[in-house]
């Protein structure tokens, strides 16, 4: 293994970096969203989510003509529309408190479905969210219902009122998504990922004994750490803590639709996150765990994974220790 110490000539022996780690989310099918900003559970004043991922994935629906009723069970077949991987999946359900015979409700474009009884419905569902349901039996592994990462934006107004869900109804990027997968692929869904991401601060300290640090950048090195430990870690605004998270995830996923940050992040000019330049931090990590949720998150530049994860050095100069070689 190769020795990163082996010189001994960097200005500091110890650096401090972020790790921005996926705290909570939410797969909304679009055309549920408004219907869960009113009723969402998830995300509130003190746990907002400000930063929204727009996904696609092919289109799941009903087979209408494939419904079967026998006494209390019912056997059904979903079909996944797509060009050259579509198929059909075969699903039952069997409903033991109806109180008398089932009957089947669904309308075009059959993207949701219903089982009732004369007392009212026992059983409704929509096809693209019950097919990733944990409780279907041989859960589906098919890599065609990954979630293709399309556009990462943020929402943030005045004192963080404003969140991703207040947002996205006006967006003209994402509007402009609506429109192109309307006309180019009417056989695929759009669908919202928000999210909510929480900062971890960590201190990287080489040691008095590998690093000889000059008198003029101790005294550098023991402001760092007085505002690391003063604050708990490393304090920085919320504004600014979304700006940097957001541009990281664009840097990493390189969606089809964003355009800033793609080609430009980390770097000095952008005011947006300034503070990690003006703290002196030495690196940001993003990490997204969504193992929770069945199917994965991918784009043409990242592998299809539940795990993403990616480190950003702010200062790359060659007398600092690179975190991204202690860690790589």
């Amino acid at each position: 293994m190769k020795n990163i110490f082996g010189k001994n000539n960097y200005r500091f022996g110890v650096e401090s970096f972020l790790l921005m780690y996926l705290n909570q989310y939410q797969f909304v099918l679009g055309s549920d969203l408004e219907h869960y900003g009113k009723n969402n559970q998830t995300f509130n004043k003190d746990n907002p989510c400000n930063i929204y991922f727009v996904l696609r994935r092919p289109k799941v629906t009903i087979d209408p003509n494939s419904v079967k009723i026998k006494g209390k069970k019912a056997d059904f077949e979903l079909i996944i529309h797509h060009p050259t991987e579509g198929g059909v999946i075969k699903m039952g359900t069997e409903l033991n408190k109806a109180k008398s015979e089932l009957e089947f409700h669904t309308e075009y474009p059959y993207n949701l479905f219903s089982f009732s009884d004369n007392k009212g419905v026992l059983f409704g569902a929509r096809p693209s969210t019950l097919i990733d349901s944990s409780h279907v039996e041989n859960n589906l592994n098919l890599t065609t219902l990954d979630y293709e990462v399309l556009y990462i934006g943020q929402a943030y107004g005045k004192n963080g009122k404003r969140t991703a869900l207040d947002r996205l109804s006006s967006h003209e990027t994402v509007q402009k998504i609506y429109t192109h997968s309307l006309t180019q692929n009417p056989d695929s869904d759009i669908w919202i990922l928000l999210t909510n991401f929480s900062q971890q601060s960590m201190l990287f300290a080489a040691g008095a004994d590998l690093i000889k640090v000059s008198k003029k950048d101790s005294k550098i090195e023991r402001k760092k750490g007085e505002h690391f430990f003063e604050n708990n870690g490393i304090s920085i605004t919320e504004k600014q803590k979304i700006n940097f998270t957001e541009a990281a995830l664009i840097k990493y996923f390189q969606p089809k639709y964003n355009i800033e940050f793609k080609d430009s992040f980390p770097s000095t000019k952008h005011k947006s996150y300034s503070e990690c330049y003006n703290l002196d931090i030495k690196a940001l990590t993003i990490e997204l765990d969504t193992s929770e949720n069945t199917r994965k998150i991918y784009t043409e530049k990242t592998e299809r994974t539940h795990h993403h994860m990616k480190m950003f050095e702010f200062n790359s100069d060659k007398d600092r220790i690179s975190l991204m070689n202690v860690f790589g």
